[in-house]
């Protein structure tokens, strides 16, 4: 490109802004990343069609200039780029990040939608100036970049880093650019975050934005000059980008360090025969190789009647793995008794699969969030999450701000409807990814508590789900009446303003008759919860710790203030039952022949609250959570009546892994007294301190044993170097403005 000098900077703290922003038209630049991965077939097609481009070669080697004043700086090459856009042209700039060849396509945003290309960002204004003071000025050109975008400060995220170079300024423009592309708030690298410095959130995780609102980023560069004369001068620049429809092609499920082989077969002589197959691969390649990998999915039959998978985080892993699997495989207990095979890595098998006629998801109930769950799963899963921003307030759904501040401690800090509203938004965003991508069709569907509700939430039952976030949020139920002030409490005991409720609940491994038993000796206490081989007393914390020494029992303090579960709840009966009887979905409304003719694909929901199914209309469903969030909990019952009905696989849906290990108990427990409690599975899609992708797929893992059918194609496409972006695409409606 053959470049005018650069924009004349000034040096009394005023900025020089771009020439765009002189004119009437406001400045909107597209801006593609030129990448095989994130550019899709259709983009690269239309940009290959210009006729007129302008090519820009940005050397590293402007590192070895002596002054930022002998190179064109990022905005004056912009303000050229600017006239040869509207002239028509195409420009790509073609630079450097730590040696690896990039690029960027920029062109008028208008003709580019026009074109039906998806931008991953737009420019929509620039500016710079020098001055000897670093803050006041970079503020100064900051807001006059903002202002040239018709932007304010509070709708922006700003990122400030020192750019030296043309180069480093434009590794900075693109590492804005994927920000944005990918929904991904963090630090650009060598950046000082300044948000960081008004205590709010900073740390790399999704980011977050209000519905129907773009996200704006004003990256502010500082280069250091180096002339002796100016020595103490400093060249700001500042470019305010807006989010484009275009989102950043996901990140593999499978890699080198996630290692995932699905192995199918008739009979287990031929399962044996493919793990040493691989094995002997194993032993004689150096390294990973994606497309060997996809080899093995391409030749797995979801139709076989066996498979196991292999997971390791290594080659070196995966032939231990692999090894384990052969010597399970040989095991009588393994190979002829239908004893599952499982290794802490994921790898996993059985010779007795249960199949998908007991498939059963769980929702688990308050308090199993916790602080950053699964914050890098946007960039696995970038369609969803921009399915779920454009259905709800994410953000809300999720209570993003304490469960994703700066101080860990914030999520621990949750009110009860705050935990409620995010327990039930984790438990429908795994929904939505157990269903609409995988493609997994529970058969039965249960909650633990308040799960119900979730339950009910997730499953395309209620018409406005999201409408719950803010109903929960101002809920005297919620708020007051069972958490808070207790005034339920307060009533059923018959305290008086002034006296002072302590309330608590602990865990205490006893068995229900033994505390029933001791009830009316201390009648603030109650039995708020039965599951398994533990109980949950809860009430005048005086009062349960009095009942714990007469048990000889040592309880656990959940330090919770909540009466879900006691006779204290059951004043607020009508109100929960008013509260839960939602609109459904017409699809939910079936008449009852048609619900005869699909009884196979429906879902059969199990409450607490009854033995019999949920009638699916808004009344049974109402009284059903009401009776389940004011009695007593016996989750034990619950689990029992499941499986009594054909439940086989658990398969909890929701943050960490509150159900899992309750529900293995109970089915051990209760094994040997009736044949319909032989063997029962419980598995968990997420677990606290674990990689939230490699917790997915040993779910997912556990389910293809059992030979649940599910959709391997997200594990699939991103192996293929010549496979499109999965999920790359979006809906072609405007940017929000």
């Amino acid at each position: 490109m053959n470049l005018a000098p650069p924009l004349a900077t000034t040096h009394n703290g005023q900025a020089e802004t771009s020439i765009a922003d002189k004119s009437a038209k406001p400045l909107r630049i597209a801006v593609l990343l030129g990448d095989a991965v994130n550019l899709d077939s259709h983009s690269a097609q239309v940009l290959g069609t210009f006729t007129e481009r302008e090519r820009v070669q940005i050397c590293a080697a402007n590192a070895n200039q002596s002054s930022v004043h002998e190179q064109r700086s990022l905005t004056a090459l912009l303000g050229q780029a600017t006239t040869a856009i509207e002239q028509g042209k195409l420009v790509e700039l073609k630079f450097n990040d730590g040696n690896l060849p990039q690029s960027l396509y920029l062109l008028d945003g208008l003709r580019a939608a026009k074109l039906r290309l998806h931008a991953h960002a737009f420019i929509a204004g620039f500016a710079a100036g020098n001055e000897t003071t670093d803050v006041e000025n970079a503020a100064t050109v900051a807001n006059a970049a903002l202002a040239a975008a018709k932007r304010s400060p509070a709708q922006t995220v700003q990122h400030q880093t020192i750019a030296n170079t043309l180069n480093e300024a434009f590794v900075a423009l693109r590492q804005g650019v994927t920000a944005l592309a990918a929904r991904t708030q963090a630090p650009l690298k060598g950046t000082t975050d300044i948000k960081q410095t008004n205590n709010t959130n900073h740390q790399a995780g999704y980011w977050f934005s209000d519905q129907h609102q773009a996200r704006v980023l004003c990256l502010n560069l500082v280069a250091k000059t180096s002339h002796q004369a100016d020595e103490s001068r400093n060249l700001s620049q500042s470019l305010v980008l807006t989010q484009g429809t275009q989102l950043a092609a996901p990140k593999a499920l499978v890699d080198e360090n996630r290692l995932f082989v699905p192995i199918s077969g008739d009979n287990i002589d031929s399962l044996i025969a493919q793990v040493l197959q691989l094995v002997n691969t194993l032993e004689n390649s150096v390294g990973f190789h994606a497309e060997y990998l996809k080899a093995w999915f391409e030749h797995y039959d979801a139709n076989a009647p066996l498979a196991l998978v292999l997971m390791a985080a290594s080659i070196d892993d995966l032939k231990l793995e692999a090894k384990a699997m052969l010597a399970a495989l040989e095991n009588d207990a393994v190979r002829h008794h239908g004893q599952h095979f499982k290794t802490p890595a994921g790898s996993c098998f059985t010779a007795k699969p249960l199949g998908d006629a007991g498939l059963t998801f769980v929702y688990p109930g308050v308090g199993t969030v916790y602080a950053n769950m699964f914050n890098n799963l946007h960039e696995y899963f970038p369609a969803l999450y921009h399915q779920l921003e454009r259905e709800g307030d994410l953000s809300a759904m999720l209570q993003s701000p304490q469960i994703y501040a700066a101080d860990v401690n914030t999520a621990a800090g949750m009110n009860l409807s705050q935990q409620a509203i995010s327990g039930v938004g984790a438990s429908y965003l795994f929904t939505k990814l157990l269903t609409q991508v995988f493609n997994i069709k529970p058969k039965m569907a249960l909650g633990y508590s308040m799960g119900e509700a979730a339950m009910w939430a997730s499953l395309d039952v209620w018409q406005t789900p999201h409408a719950m976030i803010n109903a929960t949020e101002n809920s005297d139920i919620f708020n007051h009446a069972i958490s808070g002030e207790l005034t339920a409490v307060r009533r059923a005991w018959q305290l008086a303003d002034n006296e002072a409720i302590v309330w608590n609940s602990f865990v205490v491994r006893a068995d229900s008759h033994e505390i029933k038993a001791l009830l009316p000796e201390f009648p603030r206490a109650y039995l708020a919860i039965t599951q398994g081989d533990t109980c949950v007393i809860a009430g005048c914390e005086t009062s349960c710790k009095a009942l714990l020494a007469t048990l000889g029992k040592r309880g656990i303090a959940a330090n919770r203030v909540t009466a879900m579960h006691t006779a204290p709840a059951m004043l607020v009966h009508g109100q929960v039952q008013d509260f839960y009887t939602q609109a459904l979905k017409p699809e939910a409304l079936e008449p009852e022949a048609l619900k005869a003719a699909a009884q196979d694909s429906s879902i059969r929901f199990i409450s607490a609250a009854q033995t019999a199914p949920v009638i699916v209309d808004s009344h049974s469903i109402g009284r059903a959570i009401a009776d389940t969030f004011c009695s007593p909990l016996d989750f034990s019952a619950l689990i029992q009546n499941a499986t009594e009905q054909g439940a086989r696989l658990f398969v909890e849906v929701g943050a960490d892994r509150q159900t899992s290990t309750l529900i293995d108990k109970i089915s051990h427990a209760h094994a040997g007294q009736s044949t319909a409690n032989a063997a029962t599975v419980a598995i968990a899609c997420n677990a606290k301190g674990a990689d939230a992708i490699t917790s997915l797929l040993k779910c997912l893992a556990q389910l293809i044993s059992h030979r649940v059918p599910l959709s391997l194609a997200p594990l699939i496409q991103p192996l293929s170097a010549n496979a499109a972006p999965l999920s790359s695409e979006v809906s072609p409606e405007g940017e929000p403005q």
